[in-house]
C-alpha cells in the first residue's frame, strides 16, 4: 500500500521540528519524493551565507548540470567582508545572475556594500532580479545618495519588511515622485542611519504603505521633526513603535522627541518599546522623566516594553538622576490607562534576573497589584 505524498510531508515536518538538519538530509536521500519537502526544511530560515572566500565554490555547484538546489533557497546573506567597510564587492560579479534568477529568495541580507563602486551590470542585475523578495536587510553600506538607495527599495514590488543599519550616503535630495514604494511594506527598522532622509523621502508620497511596524534605534534631535511629521502621517497604521534616547545632555533628545512628535495621531498604536531605558553604559536615565510625557499621548496603549543593561541593583535608584518610579507607577495606574494589561522589563545577562524582577517590583506596587509585570531576559522585542 503506497501513502500519499500529503501524509510523508506531514511526516518530515515533525521530522525537521523534531531532529532538525542531520536526520532532514538523510531523509533527502531516501527517494525521490522526499527529497523536495526534505529540502524545503533544511534550508527553510537558514540562509545561504556568501563571501568572496566561497563565493566561486557556490558558482561551480550551482552551474554544474547535475545541481538540483536552486529552487530551495529561500533566504541569501551577501557579505562582502569581515572588515567594515570595507566595501569589496568584485565577487558577486560572477554570480550575480544566478543569484537575481533563484525563484524562492524571499530574504536577503547585504552588508559591506558600496553601491556606487559596485559593477555597473551588477547593480541592474541587482535592481531586475530578485523580484520575489520580502525581506531586505542592508548593513554598513554606503551609497552615492538616498535616491540610490531607495530606488534598490523600489525595484522590489513585494517588499514587507525593511532593515537598514549603519548606512551613509553623501546627496540627501530625492526625486518627487519617486519609483512606487512597496505597497506590502509593513515593518522599517532604521538604525545608525540618517533617519531623517528615509522618513522625509516616504513622506513626500501622497500615499504611504500601511507601515505597523516602526524601530527608530538610537533617535537624534535632529531626526525628531522628521520623525514627527513621518509617524502623523501613519496616523491610525502604527501599530508598535521601538526606540531609544541616547543623548547625554539634560534631557536631550527625549525632550525634543516629546516637543516635536504626537503620538495622540497614531490612535492604534498598542505598543511602545524603549530600549535602553537604563543603562550602565551611557547614562541613558537622563531620559527618564521624560517617558511620562511620552507615553501619556498613548492612552489606547496596551503593552509598554523597558530594556534595562545594569550591572548594579543600585543603578535602578542613581543619585545623580534620580527615576521617579511613583510617576510611573502612578502613570501606569492612571484610569485613562484602562487598556495597559502589559509592562515588560527586558534585563541583560550580566545581573540576576530575579534580585532586578523583585526590587522593580517593589518600586511599581501598583502596577504589580494590577498584574502588569513581566521580566524576561535579553533584549527588548515583540512577544506574540
Amino acid at each position: 500500500m503506497s501513502l500519499p505524498p500529503e501524509l510523508f510531508d506531514l511526516i518530515i515536518e515533525q521530522v525537521a521540528a523534531q531532529h532538525g538538519v542531520r536526520v532532514l538530509t538523510t531523509c533527502s536521500l531516501v527517494c525521490k519524493s522526499w527529497l523536495a519537502s526534505s529540502r524545503h526544511h533544511i534550508f527553510k530560515g537558514k540562509p545561504v551565507s556568501l563571501r568572496p572566500r566561497n563565493a566561486q565554490a557556490f558558482h561551480q555547484l550551482a552551474i554544474h548540470p547535475l545541481s538540483t538546489i536552486q529552487p530551495y533557497i529561500q533566504s541569501l546573506e551577501l557579505l562582502s567582508s569581515n572588515s567594515v567597510h570595507k566595501f569589496d564587492s568584485q565577487w558577486l560579479d560572477p554570480i550575480i545572475t544566478i543569484l537575481a534568477d533563484l525563484p524562492s529568495v524571499s530574504e536577503v541580507l547585504i552588508q559591506n556594500i558600496s553601491w556606487g563602486r559596485m559593477n555597473p551590470t551588477t547593480t541592474s542585475i541587482f535592481l531586475a532580479g530578485f523580484q520575489a523578495l520580502t525581506h531586505l536587510e542592508i548593513w554598513a553600506a554606503q551609497f552615492d545618495s538616498v535616491s540610490n538607495l531607495m530606488q534598490l527599495v523600489c525595484s522590489k514590488p513585494l517588499l514587507r519588511i525593511l532593515s537598514l543599519d549603519d548606512l551613509g550616503w553623501e546627496d540627501p535630495s530625492f526625486e518627487t515622485p519617486g519609483p512606487p514604494v512597496p505597497r506590502a511594506l509593513h515593518s522599517l527598522r532604521l538604525s545608525q542611519c540618517y533617519k531623517r532622509d528615509i522618513l522625509d523621502w516616504l513622506a513626500s508620497y501622497e500615499s504611504l504603505p500601511p507601515l505597523h511596524h516602526i524601530q527608530l534605534g538610537s533617535v537624534y534631535p535632529e531626526d525628531t521633526h522628521s520623525i514627527g511629521r513621518f509617524l502623523k502621517r501613519l496616523g491610525p497604521d502604527l501599530l508598535t513603535l521601538q526606540l531609544e534616547f541616547s543623548s547625554l545632555d539634560a534631557g536631550g533628545d527625549a525632550e525634543d522627541f516629546c516637543a516635536n512628535v504626537d503620538l495622540a495621531h497614531n490612535v492604534d498604536l498598542h505598543t511602545v518599546i524603549l530600549d535602553k531605558f537604563i543603562s550602565s553604559a551611557y547614562q541613558f536615565s537622563s531620559a527618564v522623566g521624560w517617558i511620562p510625557q511620552l507615553l501619556s499621548q498613548t492612552p489606547g496603549i496596551t503593552e509598554v516594553s523597558f530594556g534595562l543593561a545594569i550591572r548594579d541593583i543600585r543603578e535602578l535608584h542613581p543619585q545623580e538622576d534620580p527615576i521617579d518610579w511613583g510617576a510611573l507607577d502612578r502613570l501606569f495606574c492612571h484610569p485613562r490607562f484602562t487598556q495597559l494589561r502589559t509592562l515588560r522589563f527586558w534585563i541583560s545577562d550580566i545581573i540576576n534576573l530575579e534580585s532586578v524582577s523583585s526590587a522593580i517590583t517593589r518600586c511599581l506596587p501598583g502596577s504589580n497589584q494590577r498584574r502588569l509585570l513581566r521580566f524576561h531576559r535579553g533584549t527588548p522585542r515583540i512577544v506574540h
